[in-house]
């Protein structure tokens, strides 16, 4: 019997129609994408970022709403604790 699942990680899926649609320009993405290249962010730390981006657009922040890749280690380590 194959598994059910219970919630789907839209917000993935929300920041490439964001993308697409110029509502997140292409340097917030790549920006994005660098905060996971060099850590050692869960699935479920990635989608969290994710959403908290995307709540940062909804508000218009989102250009420096997300941490540089030198503060996302510091801020995984506090929410790991």
């Amino acid at each position: 019997m194959p598994a059910a699942v219970s919630s789907r990680p839209t917000a993935y899926v929300d920041l490439l129609t964001g993308y697409l649609t110029g509502a997140i320009h292409e340097d917030a993405l790549d920006r994005f994408d660098d905060l996971f290249e060099d850590t050692s962010a869960t699935a479920q730390e990635r989608l969290a970022f994710a959403r908290f981006y995307l709540d940062a657009v909804a508000l218009g922040d989102a250009k420096d709403a997300l941490p540089n890749v030198a503060e996302v280690a510091g801020l995984l380590a506090v929410a790991r604790a």
